[in-house]
């Protein structure tokens, strides 16, 4: 061999090397492989678990007054009205005063008439038991004479009892509870027995609750939870139902659901939401946060392998921070709660914490 071809060969030699050097070292990697390589998101995580829940059915409604628990101030007898002290929607304690009132003439002449005629009586009685001493009148004049008394003195107490005789009268009411009507205004003439002033004890709220027909998963018995609605945060009332009405509503086309309540202070017309529990079931439930709503559909991102698999599902009734899902989700699977909502299908995560 000449040197010149010994020349050529180690060239080529050398060349072929620097070749596999390069490919080997000096390559940069693919996007796909270091996407592959190097999670693009972190993630917690929890575990979807099959658990025992309350079928909840949800219902609205009103604060209202009970019928039987509304007490009703009225006159006593034939007045007129000279001060309200109350307004509609007021809370009052027993014994506040809700009405000033003055007698009527006829209040007045009856009262008069009253008081002559047991003055009369007990006359009548001094001169026929007189008569009767000096044997000038029988047993039967003096015992009529008697029972004319009593009977004036009867009709005389009724009138006092009734505030006859008083100049003006306060009336009060006869339970702590909510104004829920006033029938008068000062200057009004009012009849014996007429309502006055309408209060509602505070043990007697009911809520009232519209009951779409054929509902027949509510009855009368089930455990209730209520919550205003210009306050859903607020403090639950517990209750259950007592009635079930069998007259719909001509407005709403609803029966009333009600749930008597002890104690509430809700006004009178507060709306209401209402979970009533009419049973229960086995589900799946996730964490509220970990399902996804887009424009692709309800969905929760499995992670298992290093990546986030998107899974479709159905959402159902929360249950507090939990909520049921149906679909190709099965118990201990991990589903992205935290960070869910960035994720893209197939992205690889990190997970951060459980």
């Amino acid at each position: 061999m000449t040197r010149r071809t010994l020349f050529i060969a180690a060239a080529l030699g050398l060349a072929v090397a620097a070749g596999t050097i390069y490919l080997a070292v000096g390559r940069k990697p693919a996007a796909g492989d270091e996407a592959d390589a190097t999670p693009t998101a972190v993630v917690t995580v929890a575990q979807a678990a099959r658990e025992r829940l309350d079928d909840v059915a949800s219902l609205y409604g009103l604060i209202a007054a009970d019928p039987a628990g509304v007490r009703i101030v009225a006159a006593p007898r034939a007045l007129i009205v000279t001060q309200v002290l109350v307004r509609p929607g007021q809370a009052i304690a027993a014994g506040q005063p809700v009405v000033q009132i003055a007698n009527a003439p006829g209040a007045e002449l009856a009262y008069s008439q009253a008081v002559d005629a047991l003055a009369f009586a007990k006359a009548d009685l001094a001169r026929t038991q007189r008569l009767f001493d000096e044997r000038l009148a029988a047993t039967d004049q003096l015992n009529a004479a008697r029972k004319a008394v009593a009977d004036a003195q009867a009709a005389l107490l009724a009138q006092q009892r009734q505030g006859g005789g008083r100049a003006v009268q306060t009336l009060s009411a006869a339970t702590d509870g909510v104004v829920t009507a006033v029938s008068v205004s000062p200057g009004d003439h009012v009849a014996q027995d007429a309502p006055l002033v309408s209060v509602t004890a505070t043990s007697g709220m009911v809520a009232k609750l519209g009951l779409e027909p054929g509902s027949a998963a509510v009855r009368p018995g089930d455990a209730v939870v209520l919550r205003p609605i210009s306050a859903p945060a607020g403090a639950a009332i517990s209750g259950r139902i007592a009635m079930i009405g069998r007259a719909a509503d001509p407005a709403t086309k609803t029966y009333d659901a009600v749930v008597p309540l002890s104690g509430s202070t809700l006004p009178v017309g507060a709306a209401v939401q209402a979970q009533v529990a009419t049973g229960s079931h086995t589900g799946l439930v996730v964490p509220r946060d970990a399902v996804v709503f887009d424009e692709t559909g309800a969905h929760v991102f499995v992670v298992f392998g290093g990546k986030a698999h998107r899974v479709f599902i159905r959402p159902g009734q929360t249950y507090g921070d939990k909520i049921e899902v149906a679909g190709p989700v099965q118990p201990g699977q991990a589903v992205a709660v935290q960070g869910a909502d960035e994720l893209q299908d197939g992205m690889a995560v990190k997970v951060g914490g459980r």
